[in-house]
């Protein structure tokens, strides 16, 4: 299992343990066999499925399917579970449809992602969403948008999701990426700015106003703002992005001579 997939399925695991009250205990021990030993935790989720253990037999399934590699099963296993769960009205159904997205992603399947995150933010069983869990849907729509190839949606997913976290660095982030390799430089700049207000500290936003400046053609502004990105975001996504592109671009040049002397004349 993929770090994303695993710290999303303990993420679900106490509130789905709530949803079948039965046996939260052996829907935990299932679900932790499938990070420690994928094929026993499948034989005893498809042994619990079939006594009728419902969506968190199903959801365990999927995880075991999962970290199994046998990732056309699991996106049915988690398509059964989210069907099922909205069929109950569960309040974990949004949960569990955004799980399935994520899944979907890791397996190369953005379409089946695509379908999926639809499917929760449709707020199965009239389930109210909160302004933040839209917005975190939303940055997981638009990010499976661009990998269909469909920035123009991604960018409105973008723009709906700033709306409804202004205050929130990361949908002004993604905003000003997208904008930058769209060609929209000047959209690109006014989002990259809102960024920097929330998080003038952040390496990704210095890694993006290099990347900006770049675009512009201004390699010096485009270095500083990648050696800030490096230096703060070391041991980060961020700065190793930031570090391979200090390597990309020449070396800087010295603005004085190397010696204060007179430099010798030149052999004829």
């Amino acid at each position: 299992m993929t770090g994303r997939l695993a710290m999303a399925a303990l993420a679900l695991l106490p509130a789905l343990a709530s949803a079948a009250p039965s046996d939260p205990t052996r829907y935990a021990a299932c679900i932790e066999m499938a990070g420690k030993d994928p094929a026993r935790a499948l034989q005893i989720a498809h042994g619990w499925r079939l006594e009728g253990g419902g969506v968190a037999a199903r959801h365990c399934l999927a995880v075991a399917q999962m970290r199994a590699g046998h990732h056309d099963a699991a996106l049915k296993s988690y398509e059964a579970a989210g069907i099922a769960s909205d069929d109950a009205r569960d309040p974990q159904s949004v949960a569990l449809w955004r799980q399935a997205a994520e899944a979907a992603l890791i397996a190369g399947r953005p379409a089946d992602a695509l379908r999926f995150v639809g499917r929760a933010l449709a707020r199965p069983g009239g389930i109210e969403l909160s302004p933040r869990a839209e917005t975190d849907l939303l940055l997981l729509r638009a990010e499976v948008q661009v990998e269909l190839g469909q920035p123009a949606a991604a960018q409105a997913d973008l723009g709906r999701a700033t709306q409804l976290a202004p205050d929130v660095m990361l949908p002004w982030l993604l905003k000003a990426t997208l904008a930058r390799r769209s060609g929209d430089l000047a959209a690109a700049e006014a989002a990259l700015v809102k960024a920097a207000d929330l998080a003038p500290e952040s390496p990704d936003v210095a890694l993006e106003a290099g990347n900006l400046a770049a675009a512009r053609g201004d390699l010096k502004l485009a270095r500083q703002a990648w050696q800030v990105a490096a230096a703060d975001g070391a041991g980060t996504p961020a700065g190793a992005a930031a570090t391979a592109a200090l390597g990309r671009i020449a070396p800087e040049l010295p603005e004085k001579p190397l010696t204060s002397g007179t430099l010798p004349a030149t052999p004829r």
